[in-house]
């Protein structure tokens, strides 16, 4: 009985400590500086079809690159 015990607390300290360590964990500061400048570019390209989708156009918009069907 105190080995399940053992096992399911280390198996719970194992799922909670594992969403902590992800892919960024050897990524710089500048890395990731360099990620969120990316996505928020992304993110700044991709508003006007955003605002489309919202609106609810049937027709693609001919001011943006990006096409969201």
């Amino acid at each position: 009985m105190k080995f399940a015990k053992r096992l399911m607390m280390m198996v719970l300290a194992v799922a909670i400590v594992a969403p902590m360590v992800g892919c960024s964990v050897g990524a710089t500061r500048q890395d990731n500086r360099r990620m969120l400048q990316r996505v928020a570019r992304f993110d700044t390209l991709m508003l006007v079809d955003d605002i489309a989708l919202f609106a609810q156009t049937n027709q693609v918009l001919r001011t943006s690159r990006w096409v969201v069907d």
